[in-house]
């Protein structure tokens, strides 16, 4: 006979394992490093997650709608839309050389399973085009406060944007010195104020 299935924080669990998957990747993470980090059995695993493939799934979802509310609060915050959007930048290069980022989940994710994994290959679009979206309601901002030109064409910004941003994580990846990291933000904000 079966024992009562075990309590626990399925969100705090579930964060365990989005580490195991950062610092490991998919295919390098076997189901036992997952019970292991996770402190949870096997058949908790499988009847709460399904398999490994799908508890990284979860784990993209958890991890995507964490970024999303931490950049979405740095950007919306009071005062320069363009100062808000360089300090999200500065802190994103900031946590990552600290090694806390060990380059981005979803760029990670992008490079190791989007090239066969039609699903997370959507995934991480669906996730760009969320921060593009955030980005050019700042740029939007930016303009209604004066900041830049009412010519520029803010949506194709945006997702120039965010490819230097997934271009610089990348690179605290293989520890590029941070103050290339900073003259490559640079440039990106003097290319940014003489747009339109």
């Amino acid at each position: 006979m079966a024992g009562p299935n075990k309590q626990f924080d399925k969100h705090e669990v579930l964060k365990k394992a989005l580490d195991v998957f950062w610092i490991k990747g998919f295919e390098a993470t076997s189901i036992q490093d997952l019970v292991d980090e996770m402190g949870i059995n096997r058949a908790s695993l499988y009847q709460t997650y399904g398999n490994k493939h799908a508890l990284f799934t979860a784990a993209i979802d958890q991890y995507m709608e964490s970024s999303l509310v931490q950049m979405k609060q740095t950007l919306e915050a009071p005062g320069s839309p363009l100062h808000n959007l360089r300090q999200s930048f500065e802190y994103i290069v900031d946590y990552s050389l600290e090694g806390l980022l060990n380059g981005c989940f979803i760029n990670n994710a992008a490079i190791e399973l989007g090239p066969h994994d039609p699903d997370i290959a959507n995934k991480v679009r669906g996730f760009w085009r969320q921060f593009e979206a955030l980005f050019e309601k700042t740029l939007i901002r930016a303009i209604e406060n004066k900041e830049l030109s009412q010519n520029i064409n803010t949506e194709k910004l945006a997702t120039f944007i965010n490819s230097t941003l997934q271009g610089l994580i990348i690179k605290t990846k293989v520890s590029v010195p941070k103050d290339e990291l900073i003259n490559d933000i640079d440039l990106l904000f003097s290319l940014i104020s003489k747009a339109g």
